[in-house]
């Protein structure tokens, strides 16, 4: 006997769809900046010419970090960087207007929803007196990070970075294959 369902195709194309609407977001990660996907090699990244980067030093083999003091966001120049693990692009950072971190952070909440993961209430209390604090906002499965520094002489400085998700494992890998060597 076969068994009928009660919803008609009309209700469940409505349910399905109601359904992606909530799923969807938390299925996903962020996969690239400004169009450009993680994974992709150096020349690749480069060919969208996102501003003027130079190599800057890191000391870890495998790993590149190309920086710039020209990116054009939200109105302004700012510095920027694109981290590349055996040569595939993996991470972005940009140095965001200190003036507009409330608003920017308002539109992180408004494009990727609530924070995944976020510092405590205390911590973001300590960067207004504490040298040295740090405070953060994660969104989408952590993959991107609104940070939040207060360094010596109260010099404040906030970064948007958007990270492959497999970011953290192949840095950990290179610093570890780093660290054997001195063992």
């Amino acid at each position: 006997m076969p068994v009928r369902s009660r919803l008609s195709p009309r209700s469940f194309a409505l349910a399905s769809a109601l359904l992606s609407v909530f799923v969807a977001p938390l299925a996903r990660a962020v996969d690239g900046y400004a169009g450009i996907a993680f994974g992709v090699d150096q020349k690749t990244f480069l060919d969208h010419k996102l501003c003027t980067f130079e190599p800057r030093k890191i000391d870890i083999p495998g790993v590149d970090y190309l920086g710039c003091d020209d990116l054009a966001f939200a109105g302004e120049k700012v510095e920027a960087g694109a981290f590349f693990i055996d040569g595939h692009f993996l991470r972005f950072s940009i140095v965001t207007p200190l003036a507009q971190s409330f608003l920017i952070a308002e539109g992180l909440t408004q494009k990727y929803g609530k924070p995944s993961s976020q510092s405590s209430t205390e911590a973001f209390e300590r960067l207004a007196h504490d040298d040295d604090a740090q405070a953060y906002l994660a969104f989408d499965h952590d993959t991107v990070f609104y940070k939040f520094s207060a360094r010596a002489a109260r010099k404040k400085q906030v970064l948007l970075i958007y990270s492959s998700p497999r970011y953290e494992q192949l840095l950990k890998e290179k610093q570890l294959q780093l660290l054997k060597q001195s063992l």
